[in-house]
Formats: structure tokens, C-alpha cells, sequence
């Protein structure tokens, strides 16, 4: 087998169930997958298929038919986020899928049920940015949704329904690192700062009973915790398949996830990369007050359980579970997980007095 299709093997054998489960239908995944062959017809693949489908919601617009077109540009969205989230050999069409998707996702926004709203967090000399839904009855609690090394808030659409259908608030937001949030630089192991400054944006916001609950996915379930203490009025958070030290296993990773890690982490090289690996570690880092929920898979080959078991006494409050049956991020069985999560937040969430 060449390198190209090696390559592509490698990357559809750890992330297709997430893939899937964000919202793209297996057939199209296989389908686009057999037409790019090798690796580098990856991006330009999924960015025709992602074209396609926004003119799909351009024409449903024009018709006046706005759930159809808001559906239509959630699906080019995730045509173009996936098209650029693991490829880095040419970053220059990676920057360009990327800012497409952020683009039709804008135009997607208004047409959910229910709709998203774009908010800026005011962070050091600039913004954040985020989509918050709310249910229909507010007030109501709201979950912070931290995306991980390679996702960002535009991936969350289908998460997102899970928290509303219970009655809960979303805020899906890019965090310094992370999607629009590179803006501030790679991945920083200070989170407090930025779970501030969207707590205090979160504060008095109209719809909002004051009620936080949140919410990590893969590497983002680590970054949650190293800053949830700084979290003020947060009731309960939830580490979806993080780890304690990114440095303990840093020889163990696939090699598939280490040009994600240099690109995700600024670093110069493999040996900067892996310096830059070791200052994520939630050894000595403060506990939030709150009840913390932290599930793994047990068949995870990116972040090993056994480095995942030394969150079980993280905080005073938590709870672990581990999948035996579960991938990376558990996406093989997310009809088990997700709706664990919302059930979980929902539930500690409504026993805070308000």
C-alpha cells in the first residue's frame, strides 16, 4: 500500500464513527472517502461535496424554504471542517476549507430549530466567538461546550440537540487554540482565563437562569478541567474521554495524531512538539468545587485509559466510567454517551437552587 492511501486508512480507521455521528450519513462518508483514493485528494474531495451542498442551501433559501437551507449548509459545514481537521500538507487549502465552513455555518445559524446565535466573548485584545441555543422556555441552565485539538463549535450541531430536547441551553465556542480561536495562538495549558471570560459573559444573559454546566470533548475534556476552577458559578462539569498528562504517554501516540498535536501545539519540530506536550498535565492544577463526570473508552488508541484513571480522583465529587466496548471520544457507541452527558448536567443542574 502507498503512502497516500496508507495515509487515508490511517485517518478513516480512527475518526470515521466521529465523523458519522456529527452528522454526515455513512454512505456519503464512503463514498467520498473511495473518490479521494489517496490522502492529498482528501481536502479538495470533501470541499466539492461541501460546495455542493451549500448551493443546495443557497437554492433553499431563494425558495424561502429556511429549514431546508439550514440543514443543507449544517451539511456543508461539516463537508468542510472535515475536510481540513487532520490534513496538514498543504495548510494553505486547509485555512481556506476552514474558513468556508466558518462562513456557511454563519448562514446556517438563523435557520436551526432552535437558532443560533453568534456571540463574541470579549477575551485579552479581542473576541471569542460561540453559538448559543436556547429552548423555547427559558429561563434555563446553559452547557459550555469546549471543543477538542481538531474540532470547533461548528462541528456540534446534533450534540448540541441532546442538551435542548432536556431543556437546557448551549454555548458551543472556540477557545484560544481552537477554530476562529487561533487567532490567539496554538493550544495554551491556561484555561482559567478564558472559562472567565465566558463565564462573565454568560452572566445576565437574557434567556439564562445563571445555572453553568460544562462540558470537554477529547482534548477539550482536559482543557475544561485545568480551568474549571476559575468557573465561579459553574454547577457541574463533564471530561468526555480527556486525560491527566499529555506528556505520560506522549511516545504511545499514533502517528496519524502527532501532526495534529505540532499543528494544534505551535510546534517547530518533533522534539518542540513534545516539549510543548508535557505542559498539559493536570498535575498540579486546582479542582473545581463541583461534581465532575469523566467517561473513556476502553478501546481508546489516542488517549490510553490508563492514563484517563487517574482522573477518577481529580476532584472530591466525581464520577468515572469506562466504556470496555468504546473508541476514541466513545463515537462507536454515542447513543450511550451523549445522552449519559445530558442526562447527567440535566439532572445536577436542577438540583442547584437557583
Amino acid at each position: 500500500m502507498d503512502g497516500g492511501s496508507n495515509r487515508l486508512q490511517q485517518v478513516v480507521g480512527h475518526w470515521l464513527p466521529r465523523i458519522q455521528v456529527a452528522g454526515v450519513a455513512g454512505t456519503d462518508a464512503q463514498r467520498l472517502i473511495a473518490a479521494a483514493g489517496e490522502w492529498p485528494n482528501w481536502c479538495a474531495t470533501w470541499s466539492k461535496e461541501a460546495e455542493q451542498h451549500q448551493a443546495m442551501g443557497d437554492a433553499a433559501l431563494a425558495a424561502k424554504r429556511n429549514i431546508t437551507a439550514g440543514e443543507a449548509y449544517v451539511r456543508a459545514a461539516l463537508f468542510f471542517h472535515f475536510a481540513q481537521f487532520m490534513f496538514f500538507d498543504d495548510l494553505a487549502a486547509k485555512d481556506r476549507a476552514a474558513q468556508r465552513k466558518v462562513e456557511v455555518y454563519r448562514k446556517a445559524a438563523p435557520h436551526l430549530l432552535p437558532p443560533a446565535e453568534l456571540v463574541a466573548v470579549p477575551y485579552r485584545d479581542g473576541a471569542l466567538h460561540a453559538y448559543f441555543r436556547r429552548p423555547a422556555k427559558p429561563p434555563t441552565p446553559v452547557v459550555v461546550i469546549i471543543p477538542g485539538s481538531d474540532s470547533t463549535k461548528e462541528e456540534f450541531a446534533a450534540l448540541e440537540e441532546h442538551f435542548l430536547r432536556r431543556g437546557l441551553a448551549t454555548f458551543s465556542v472556540d477557545g484560544p487554540g481552537q477554530g476562529e480561536g487561533r487567532s490567539f495562538g496554538p493550544l495554551s495549558p491556561e484555561w482559567g482565563p478564558a472559562l472567565t471570560a465566558i463565564e462573565a459573559a454568560l452572566q445576565g444573559h437574557a434567556g439564562l437562569d445563571g445555572r453553568i454546566g460544562l462540558m470537554g470533548m477529547a482534548f477539550g475534556g482536559h482543557l475544561a478541567l485545568q480551568g474549571a476552577h476559575a468557573m465561579k458559578s459553574l454547577g457541574a462539569a463533564v471530561c468526555m474521554n480527556g486525560f491527566f498528562d499529555l506528556g505520560s504517554f506522549w511516545s504511545e501516540l499514533p502517528e496519524v495524531y502527532r501532526a495534529n498535536m505540532r499543528y494544534a501545539l505551535g510546534g517547530t519540530d518533533t522534539a518542540d512538539t513534545a516539549a510543548r506536550a508535557r505542559r498539559f498535565t493536570l498535575a498540579a492544577t486546582r479542582p473545581p468545587a463541583c461534581p465532575v463526570l469523566t467517561l473513556h473508552g476502553g478501546l481508546d488508541k489516542i488517549f490510553p485509559p490508563k492514563d484517563a484513571e487517574r482522573l477518577t480522583t481529580f476532584a472530591r465529587d466525581t464520577e468515572s466510567v469506562v466504556f470496555p466496548e468504546g473508541n476514541h471520544v466513545c463515537n462507536n457507541i454515542a447513543y450511550i454517551y451523549r445522552p449519559l452527558i445530558a442526562d447527567w448536567l440535566a439532572e445536577k443542574l436542577a438540583a442547584i437552587r437557583k
